[in-house]
C-alpha cells in the first residue's frame, strides 16, 4: 500500500510514551513506513482532580497502553507489542482541549523513540 494508507502507532493517540507514528515496520532508511495491521487498547482510570471539587473541564487519568503497528496480519506477534504507562491530564479550555502526558514505556527495544513528555493542543484532524 501507499505510505499514506498504511496505519501507524505511538504517541499520544494510540501508544503513549512513544514518539508519534514511530511504532512498527521500517524502511531501510530507518524511516517508519507503517503497516497494513494495527493493534492497539488503552485503558485509563479517571482520578478525581486535586483541591478541585467541581472540575467539568479538567480531567486527571493514570493509564495503560498496548499496541504495535505490523506489516501484514498474518507478521502479528505478541512479543513485538509495546506497552506504557503513566498519568495524563486533560484540560478542554476556551480555545480547544489541551493534553498532556508522562508515560514511562515499559518494554521499549533498541530503536525505540521514546518520548516521557507529550503534549497536544486542539482537535486532531482524522
Amino acid at each position: 500500500m501507499p505510505f499514506f494508507e498504511n496505519f501507524y502507532a505511538g504517541g499520544l493517540r494510540s501508544v503513549r510514551g512513544y514518539k508519534a507514528n514511530t511504532l512498527g515496520p521500517r524502511y531501510s532508511d530507518n524511516e517508519p513506513s507503517g503497516g497494513a495491521f494495527k493493534t492497539v487498547a488503552n485503558t485509563q482510570l479517571i482520578l478525581p482532580v486535586p483541591f478541585m471539587e467541581k472540575s467539568e473541564n479538567v480531567r486527571v487519568a493514570a493509564f495503560f497502553d498496548i499496541g504495535n503497528v505490523f506489516a501484514t496480519p498474518s507478521d502479528f506477534d505478541a512479543n513485538e507489542l509495546r506497552y506504557s504507562v503513566g498519568v495524563s491530564g486533560l484540560w478542554i479550555s476556551p480555545l480547544g482541549p489541551i493534553v498532556l502526558s508522562i508515560a514511562a514505556p515499559l518494554n521499549d527495544q533498541s530503536g525505540d523513540e521514546t518520548e516521557v513528555f507529550q503534549f497536544s493542543f486542539g482537535v486532531p484532524f482524522n
